[in-house]
């Protein structure tokens, strides 16, 4: 095969070229190349640009070229807002002339179906053989507002100016990027490069990615994913954002699972791939949010406010009513937030300006002694700022006189502390002095409460992240061993509990009995009581057809049931006799392998309603035990594990081991793996151990 040629031109160069040619430029701005040409010249592109037109003779005043091959060169960048039918033809035209770069917006390609998808591949092919890189097809292009490059139809760019600023953004929707966009801007956030990867027939959404993390002008990183081209690169490049000092937020369409109903084990059904894009999300300290526009608002205060709390820190909820501070303080909980607890200096300087039965979180202003009111909040806001257990301020804002006024006076306030102040002007059009006054200040704001605290609620995620970046790399225990010989395909239990025991995860003592004598005699050596179980390499769930026989206390009824299961409809593998394990609580402890993001680990709530119950946190291996411990303490089932209602405490640094060794077993097998399950594991007492009485696995 021929060498591929070296790329013409940097990404760098692609973001910010010099010469841009719009091929399918018009003067009529309701065609896609009308507004391509209008908004690069209405945000004031400073390069050369190039209409290419071939029967007009001028484009908005500027000389229009017949064809890319007519026009002056070098050109870095050609837009494209050409038909499906055209586009071929044009992209030839753009290799053959040297260009170095084509951002194709033209869509219905791989998006439309099979003849769009050869199209999108005869594309991409002459772009490759030329060394011409390609973003999109199906795409709306790419803002670059710090360096006025605007190489899109986006109608967000329909404003006077987009405001510069410090969040840059990857999105796989073109119409959402314009509609984020656009939101930031009412809200005076900035933005750095915003791309639009479309189709990602040729640079994809971690080759931008790696591009603002390098980028200067870029201080906070989000994204809107719907599929990674090539998933191996994305934990890694997250990690370098963290070690860079740049935030990353992310919304990941496509949490349904669909698919995953007819998965055969139950670590399958609950850990499918948005479930495993979400651990290694929180594993390499990136922020993953459900709703774009909080992603942006949260984007716009890591970007334009300081101070971010450290994790677990508390809120002070400070407003003129006492409805909204009541209500306000009640949604904290739902967010997986808190009210700060005050410290003594932090009462002592409210006790200055209101009763002592108000010396309180939430902090109502109404409450301030006659004609205190703008002193004592400016105390009370100091001190807020300046005490240990509040992480942030949130002051919601209701109809009231002298608004405007009011809001001015937060933002020096806030920048005089080390805590994120969140504003929110509750108020409809009558707000909108106050909003302007936000804007003036170059200030954050909010129109609602829910978004001010799913915001908050992000940048506790994101302060969880700068600790997790400090902690030591895992460890690997002592003592693990791959079984050897086991077969490829689904594993019998005793198969998969060897591959488990291998690892030091302790299991049932069991052993095969072809014959009712065997059983007998295997049940007298265990101990009784035992339990008898068909296995098949074909049976998922034995308890469902009777191939569970529990409790058997002596040989005859172990001979008895050895005969119910021979007896059974199907053929099986053969009758296994284990020891009836006890204990305090059921877990499951899963592992698999995603294509792509590499091993993952579960740990959940188990037994037969593990499905039902859904109560499971899932990681990527390997674990460090403090993140065992972390993933437990997630779980509904925590208070059970610590002890309640009279029951003891359980054996919960046993389970911890147990999950780091599943974890090191998930990760050592690689692809191999493609998913085990340990269900349940019997918790005991502190100090008493975990066991592992079921088990499954399928291997590649």
């Amino acid at each position: 095969m021929p060498e591929t040629p070296p790329n013409r031109i940097p990404l760098a160069q692609i973001v910010n070229p010099r010469s841009i040619a719009v091929i399918g430029a018009s003067d009529d701005a309701g065609k896609f190349g009308g507004r391509v040409i209008h908004y690069l010249i209405r945000h004031g592109f400073p390069g050369m640009l190039l209409p290419i037109n071939p029967v007009r003779a001028t484009i908005r005043g500027l000389p229009a070229w017949p064809s890319v091959a007519a026009a002056p060169g070098p050109i870095d960048v050609a837009v494209l807002a050409v038909p499906a039918a055209a586009l071929l033809r044009e992209v030839e035209a753009c290799a053959a002339a040297g260009v170095g770069a084509c951002v194709v917006i033209t869509g219905k390609l791989a998006d439309a179906g099979e003849a769009g998808a050869a199209l999108e591949s005869e594309v991409t092919a002459v772009a490759r053989a030329a060394g011409m890189r390609l973003v999109g097809p199906n795409c709306l292009g790419l803002f670059n507002v710090t360096d006025a490059a605007m190489l899109s139809s986006s109608l967000a760019l329909e404003v006077e100016r987009v405001k510069p600023g410090g969040i840059g953004m990857v999105s796989q929707s073109g119409a959402l990027m314009g509609a984020l966009v656009s939101l930031g801007h009412r809200h005076g956030a900035g933005f750095s490069r915003c791309v639009s990867v479309g189709n990602q027939a040729d640079l994809e959404l971690c080759d931008f990615l790696e591009f603002l993390i390098e980028d200067p002008a870029t201080r906070v990183i989000t994204l809107y994913v719907e599929g990674l081209k090539e998933p191996a690169r994305f934990a890694p490049l997250l990690r370098r954002a963290r070690t860079a000092g740049k935030p990353v937020l992310c919304v990941k369409a496509g949490r349904s699972e669909a698919g995953a109903q007819a998965a055969r084990s139950h670590t399958a059904s609950l850990a499918g791939s948005h479930a495993a894009f979400a651990a290694l999300c929180r594993d390499a300290g990136a922020v993953l949010l459900d709703d774009p526009a909080v992603m942006v608002l949260a984007a716009d205060v890591l970007d334009r406010l300081g101070g971010l709390p450290r994790a677990g820190m508390g809120v002070a909820v400070v407003a003129s009513s006492g409805g909204s501070t009541v209500t306000t303080t009640d949604m904290l909980a739902g967010f997986g937030l808190r009210t700060a607890t005050m410290s003594d200096a932090t009462r002592a300087e409210m006790a200055r300006w209101m009763p002592p039965s108000h010396v309180h979180l939430p902090l109502d202003t109404g409450s301030f002694h006659d004609n205190t009111s703008e002193e004592a909040l400016r105390g009370c806001l100091r001190a807020f700022m300046a005490d240990p257990d509040i992480g942030a301020v949130l002051v919601p804002m209701t109809t009231q006189p002298a608004m405007a006024k009011r809001a001015a006076m937060l933002p020096p306030l806030a920048r005089e502390g080390d805590r994120p102040l969140l504003y929110v002007m509750m108020a409809g059009e009558v707000g909108d002095a106050a909003r302007d006054a936000m804007r003036a200040a170059d200030f954050p704001w909010f129109d609602h409460v829910a978004q001010a605290l799913a915001v908050l609620r992000a940048l506790e995620a994101e302060a969880a992240g700068r600790d997790r970046a400090t902690l030591a790399p895992p460890a690997r225990p002592a003592g693990l061993a791959l079984a050897e010989g086991l077969p490829s395909g689904a594993l019998t239990e005793a198969e998969a509990k060897r591959l488990a025991a291998g690892y030091g995860i302790p299991v049932t003592r069991e052993s095969f009995a072809a014959t009712e004598a065997e059983a007998a005699a295997a049940a007298e050596a265990i101990g009784f009581p035992v339990v008898l179980k068909g296995v098949s390499r074909a049976v998922v769930h034995k308890s469902d057809l009777g191939l569970v026989k529990l409790g058997l206390g002596d040989t005859g009824a172990v001979r008895a049931a050895h005969a119910a299961l021979r007896a059974a409809p199907l053929p099986l593998d053969g009758v296994l006799v284990q020891e009836m394990a006890c204990g305090e609580a059921e877990l499951i402890l899963g592992a698999r392998h995603e294509p792509g993001l590499g091993a993952f680990v579960l740990v959940g709530t188990g037994g037969v309603l593990v499905e039902v119950l859904r109560d499971v946190q899932l990681a990527p291996a390997p674990l460090r035990p403090a993140d065992a411990r972390a993933m437990l303490r997630r779980l509904a089932l925590w208070p059970v594990l610590e002890g309640v209602r009279g029951r003891p405490a359980l054996d919960v640094e046993a389970v911890i081991d147990a999950l780091v060794r599943l974890s090191w077993l998930a990760t050592d097998l690689g692809e191999r793996l493609v998913e085990m399950d340990l269900n349940p594991i019997l918790l005991r007492a502190a100090g008493e151990g975990c066991i592992a009485v079921d088990a499954r696995a399928t291997l590649r």
